[in-house]
């Protein structure tokens, strides 16, 4: 599996791909895990701060990190900006991709040549709209001709009203995914804090269809006053440019996301100790229709915390009401509110039930590889 647990050395990014390790792992799968900086400055260090091409934080934090999946120096390969390969070594990596099955890349767009050792294999694209217009402007479309199937998260792409376009080519649709055996359905009470964990944007708008595409603080807008509107505590933790001053003048209070999000027991604390999630979605995703579902609301799912999202289009696949509500306006997150304060327990037990039914780790990821027909 290709991934990017060292690139961004944070709790919910790695568990972004621990949970597919999980379920290949439950599936009787053997791992071997794979990162490749592609680019310059593409390692985050978050006690400097900065992004660097040094990636002995990103070794350290991998390192730990899968030795808790069972996954040892000699099944882990990262390749640096020196094209040396820490871990396991060229020779393991080549051998390793000689005997596999097939290689999954998770959500970043990574090629080099020692992967046509192995012809089976998929990318999982988990950024859609954003993936797409790299692809339509040739910044992707070369690293992903490499790659016979493509998945994504945009799971109504081909949709009448679904404005992500196929970049020519075929996708399979997916969801994230949670390893609920990695998540204690904690009890829970009602009264504790909404709570969020989001960047406040990442990039540059993107422009398709004469229509623009943007990130999450194009979609918080409309909710910026909404603690004004509840007595429910509300909890934002923010990375980027966010304008903190003004969140916290309209009643958010404001965490700092390295505080929750160094370490994973930290950052599954946080969730456990929030009331719910309040699912912010990137602007792209909501204005798209594109049926995107947060892989860090199915670890709220997973520690039995109720969702409120911000719709997608999710609802076609997914069952909302008890444990997932979806929301357009601040008065349906108003009314999500009301629902949950009103009987949360039936919440929590319908979040984790959620979670087990419709985003269960080794489920999805076997569906996904009937799908790709490797299995």
């Amino acid at each position: 599996m290709v991934g990017f647990i060292g690139k961004l050395p944070l709790a919910g990014m790695a568990l972004y791909n621990l949970h597919y390790i999980a379920g290949l792992q439950e599936l009787g799968y053997r791992i071997h895990y794979v990162e490749r900086l592609n680019h310059s400055n593409e390692c985050y260090h978050p006690e400097a701060g900065k992004m660097t091409d040094n990636p002995d934080y990103a070794l350290r934090f991998l390192a730990n990190v899968l030795a808790t999946y069972g996954i040892t120096n000699g099944s882990w390969s990262f390749i640096d900006r020196q094209n040396q390969c820490h871990g396991a070594g060229w020779q393991d990596l080549s051998s390793a991709l000689d005997e596999a099955e097939f290689v999954l890349t998770l959500a970043d767009p990574t090629w080099f040549d020692e992967l046509e050792r192995c012809p089976r294999r998929a990318f999982i694209d988990g950024d859609p709209m954003f993936t797409q217009s790299k692809m339509l402007d040739g910044g992707l479309d070369e690293t992903l001709s490499h790659y016979p199937v493509l998945f994504t998260y945009s799971t109504r792409i081909g949709a009448p009203d679904c404005a992500v376009p196929s970049a020519g080519r075929r996708w399979l649709p997916a969801r994230p995914v949670v390893a609920t055996r990695s998540w204690t359905a904690s009890p829970a009470r009602a009264g504790r804090p909404i709570t969020t964990l989001m960047n406040w944007s990442s990039g540059s708008d993107v422009y398709i269809g004469g229509q623009v595409y943007g990130y999450k603080d194009r979609s918080f807008k409309p909710f910026f006053a909404l603690p004004r509107r509840t007595d429910q505590p509300l909890a934002v933790a923010v990375g980027g440019a966010a304008p903190r001053d003004k969140l916290r003048e309209q009643g958010w209070e404001v965490i700092n996301p390295l505080r929750v999000s160094l370490e994973i027991d930290t950052y599954k604390k946080f969730i456990a100790d929030s009331g719910a999630d309040l699912g912010i979605a990137k602007h792209a995703y909501v204005a798209s229709r594109c049926g995107w579902f947060s892989d860090r609301s199915t670890c709220y799912l997973g520690a039995g915390r109720p969702v409120l999202h911000q719709d997608t289009g999710f609802g076609d696949w997914l069952p909302t009401g008890e444990g997932v509500l979806s929301f357009t306006t601040v008065e349906d997150v108003l009314e999500g509110l009301d629902q949950l304060q009103t009987n949360y327990r039936l919440h929590a037990r319908a979040a984790r039930a959620i979670a087990e039914e419709h985003f269960e780790a080794r489920t999805v990821v076997a569906q996904m590889l009937d799908a790709a027909e490797f299995s």
